[in-house]
């Protein structure tokens, strides 16, 4: 009976997808890659997630360091992207990076987006406030959403402290 629950259990654990569906939206993160900065170093690079490390070398595209050397398009790898608002991600189209920018980063200043980061199935808010153009120094700065705040239940410790109060 015992084997039969472990196979059960294991088989379940197969059919469970790996990271349920997540909005970020609300509380925000300005990040700034400067002009000439080392792209390698992990203060010039969003590491938005253990999967997605955005940065930019000091000319071409962004790309995700985290599974790329250096932007080729369709960089970042792992990422697509739509203009919008992440709460209504189900009804925006999404493409690579580039094609969502028409070959022109300095033209989405300013523009509320959105980023899918495909393999944890993240859609957050996303907004880019600089743009260094041609081979000037690589620098970009945007403003984008953080994980939200989930509130932590109190523990059978923090009841106990509360009745005592």
């Amino acid at each position: 009976m015992f084997a039969v629950l472990a196979v059960a259990a294991a088989l379940a654990a197969l059919a469970a997808p790996a990271h349920a569906l997540q909005v970020w939206s609300g509380r925000t993160f300005t990040f700034t890659r400067a002009d000439g900065a080392d792209w390698t170093q992990a203060v010039n690079q969003d590491r938005i997630t253990p999967l997605v490390w955005i940065t930019r070398k000091n000319s071409q595209g962004l790309f995700n360091i985290a599974q790329e050397t250096g932007y080729t398009a369709p960089s970042p790898a792992g990422t697509e992207w739509a203009t919008g608002d992440a709460v209504n991600h189900a009804s925006l189209t999404f493409l690579p990076w580039v094609q969502w920018a028409q070959n022109n980063p300095p033209g989405t200043i300013g523009v509320n987006a959105v980023v899918h980061l495909i393999a944890e199935d993240i859609y957050l808010d996303i907004r880019f406030d600089s743009w260094t153009g041609s081979s000037l120094g690589g620098g970009f700065s945007y403003t984008r959403a953080v994980e939200p705040v989930v509130p932590v239940e109190r523990g059978s410790w923090g009841r106990i402290k509360a009745l005592r109060k």
